[in-house]
């Protein structure tokens, strides 16, 4: 069986009198490719800051690569392999697209290849003749792709990817979907992908996670998480009637 990447034992997040998550446990495994769906206010983006270090959990565990993560800054997780994008792309606007994914791969402290890496990552994303393009002068889907770019550099072993495909139309969600699929294969990646294109991650992923008011209310194949009840009345029959 293949190793633990990453494990969660009684997740809680609360933020005053809200608990945006609640009893969360699961655990990822290395080589894995797992989508995570749920309604809007689900928690599903409040899970990724819990297990990339950006918000910690107000209680139970998270652990990488087999090491208690408790009072561990975003960059420990970084090192440890775990790298995300966010829903809104957190790129530096007055850089150029080579120098955002430089720093990241200073940030990441990512061994080895250097500039190798940086030139090698933006190709793989479809950037590489946008290298010197300022990054805030891009469109949103630019954005995204560089802040693929810039996590990759990072040389993560986990990648957690936020709504990479939102505001895309349904052929272009299909690239991404193709493109991240390229990327798991030639980087090794295990990748844990948020979405709201449900029909494409659900043929695209090999295991979804279900979330509805912090709650993990499914974990299974896509054909099991399809077929169960819990989740048609929470969010897929309404994905059927839009």
């Amino acid at each position: 069986m293949s190793e633990l990447i990453l494990e969660l034992k009684g997740v809680d997040m609360q933020f005053g009198g809200l608990k945006a998550l609640s009893n969360i446990s699961m655990s990822v495994r290395r080589g894995e490719f797992i989508g995570i769906i749920g309604p809007n206010g689900a928690g599903k983006t409040t899970l990724f800051n819990a297990i990339s270090g950006v918000i910690p959990p107000t209680a139970g565990e998270v652990r990488v690569a087999g090491r208690p993560m408790q009072g561990r800054a975003p960059n420990d997780y970084c090192k440890l392999g775990v790298a995300r994008t966010f829903q809104t792309p957190r790129i530096f606007p007055d850089m150029t697209v080579r120098d955002n994914v430089r720093f990241a791969h200073t940030f990441g402290n990512a061994s080895g290849q250097g500039i190798e890496l940086i030139e090698q990552v933006m190709h793989a994303v479809g950037m590489a003749g946008a290298s010197n393009e300022t990054a805030g002068a891009m469109p949103p889907a630019r954005q995204r792709q560089l802040e693929i770019a810039m996590a990759l550099a990072t040389s993560p072993r986990l990648l957690l990817l936020d709504e990479v495909a939102a505001g895309l139309t349904e052929g272009e969600v299909e690239e991404v979907a193709r493109l991240i699929q390229q990327l798991r294969g030639d980087y090794d990646l295990t990748v844990v992908w948020i979405e709201h294109a449900v029909k494409t991650l659900m043929k695209t992923v090999e295991r979804v996670a279900v979330l509805n008011f912090g709650e993990l209310i499914a974990d299974g194949t896509p054909e099991q998480v399809a077929a169960d009840q819990k989740v048609i009345d929470a969010y897929l029959g309404e994905e059927e009637a839009a």
